[in-house]
């Protein structure tokens, strides 16, 4: 199996994979995002992280319960029924 570098890639093919969804094709290309990252982009890497923590057995059961609940929490708009329309 061929070794895989940055040198013998295609362009834009990734040469990393954050939290097993984020894929990042350079060095630079990482670190831009990271000092561009906003507000949604954060929220998202957050998620993914805890994730992957999860599917990789960081956390206890109880420890998950509690991370599933607030990930469902923050992930989800609060919708707030218009009195109109009951």
């Amino acid at each position: 199996m061929e070794n895989i570098t940055p040198n013998n890639l295609e362009p834009n093919q990734p040469i990393g994979t954050l939290f097993n969804t984020i894929n990042y094709s350079s060095l630079e290309h990482l670190e831009k995002f990271i000092s561009e990252i906003n507000h949604e982009q954060a929220l998202y890497c957050i998620i993914q992280g805890v994730q992957a923590a999860y599917q990789r057995n960081s956390f206890t059961m109880i420890e998950s319960e509690v991370i599933s609940k607030a990930i469902r929490k923050i992930s989800n708009p609060n919708i707030v029924k218009d009195a109109t329309t009951e």
